[in-house]
């Protein structure tokens, strides 16, 4: 493991703990968390803001303004150090798998490692010199506490973005998947609903979609799903990904976009076929206007020119993308229902999940794939020229 010996860079003074930068594997946390299973079905640490507070300054020796932040799992808080310096404190949910955790923060210190031009946000150690520390909660169970920076600026969702940023996208999540290439962590196989392979396991959560017309479509995708997609996955390209490329995890340079200038939240992080994270990225950015698919293909253009697509996954890429929407609408139709405190946060992606769907189903799975398999080979020959 490597530690930078100040957390502004060589040479410049930083109130922020070092930052650990590693290519190493992170020993796992240890075990007695709640089966990762019922993940979707615990609510949050409910860590209080004064609680938060003095953590930050006995595990991290951090202190200054803080407020908390929405969170669908854990409890996030915002601190501005007095230096003017930002960072992030995360509490994981109890029911978090510690080892998916140790994954996540390895993943974090293993780009700092091998790209620290990819804006991420960086791992500060503990007092004790640790990547992270177990804490008690108000009900007496035990969470992960981290520490980390916190990239400022405007996010993608409430912005206006130029027509270069989709490609920007693109481009970025390819660079993003190029660093994690020789990433590896033995909890990389765990089962993550959000994960598009694994589909075919929503399908006790489609009763909880209120609207039977759509149920019934799930249902069907859901039926091609095992019959025809789930059959090709495991001939495809896998690897450790970020898997959750959405508009609230992408920061721009202001609200006026012109381009990225950061990547958040690596909870979702899981091994699968790089082509589901890809689809992930472009299931947000289908529109209702004349050109749907516009955005969608900048983002593909931009992939590929960084690193290039098989032609079978190329193909299956709008499948992958409606069963993203599928993925988004049943998980948050169900927890709206469990959580209905928080149905407004849990379903802020259900509208634009379902007008992709219907993009997609109106314009058709094949034609959708020559749009996008156009706007490839496109990027290729600007490439090659």
């Amino acid at each position: 493991m490597v530690i930078n010996p100040r957390a502004g860079g060589a040479g410049l003074s930083s109130d922020l703990p070092p930052f650990i930068v590693s290519t190493d594997c992170f020993s796992s946390f240890p075990t007695g968390n709640v089966a990762e299973s019922s993940l979707l079905s615990v609510a949050p640490p409910g860590i209080s803001l004064e609680d938060a507070s003095h953590i930050a300054k006995r595990v991290f020796g951090v202190s200054g303004e803080i407020r908390i932040l929405s969170s669908e799992r854990d409890s996030n808080f915002y601190i501005r150090l007095t230096s003017g310096e930002q960072a992030l404190l995360k509490i994981t949910n109890v029911a978090e798998n510690r080892d998916v955790t140790a994954m996540q923060t390895a993943a974090l210190a293993h780009i700092a490692a091998v790209n620290p031009s990819l804006p991420v946000q960086r791992i500060c150690q503990t007092l004790s010199g640790e990547p992270w520390e177990m804490i008690e909660g108000p009900s007496g169970q035990e969470h992960v506490a981290r520490l980390l920076t916190f990239i400022d600026g405007t996010m993608l969702h409430a912005a206006t973005p130029r027509s270069t940023v989709y490609q920007g996208i693109g481009v970025l999540l390819a660079q993003l998947t190029k660093a994690l290439r020789g990433f590896f962590h033995p909890a990389a196989g765990h089962a993550l609903q959000w994960d598009i392979k694994h589909a075919g396991r929503l399908r006790p959560m489609l009763e909880a979609v209120e609207n039977s017309d759509l149920r019934k479509r799930l249902a069907l995708l859901l039926d091609r799903f095992d019959a025809e997609i789930a059959p090709q996955l495991p001939r495809l390209r896998t690897q450790i990904v970020h898997n959750d490329f959405n508009p609230h995890n992408l920061v721009v340079d202001r609200v006026d976009a012109s381009r990225l200038t950061g990547i958040i939240d690596f909870g979702d992080m899981v091994h699968t076929p790089i082509i589901c994270d890809l689809a992930v990225a472009c299931s947000y950015h289908i529109t209702d206007d004349a050109e749907p698919l516009r955005r969608a293909a900048d983002i593909v253009g931009g992939y590929f020119s960084v690193l290039p697509l098989d032609e079978e996954e190329l193909t299956l890429l709008p499948d992958l993308i409606r069963l993203r929407h599928l993925t988004t609408l049943a998980i948050t139709s169900w927890r709206a229902r469990r959580y209905p405190e928080n149905a407004s946060y849990i379903m802020r992606n259900a509208a634009a999940s379902l007008r992709g769907l219907d993009v997609i189903d109106q314009i058709g799975a094949a034609t959708t794939a020559q749009v996008l398999r156009a706007a490839a080979l496109s990027a290729k020959q600007e490439h090659v020229q």
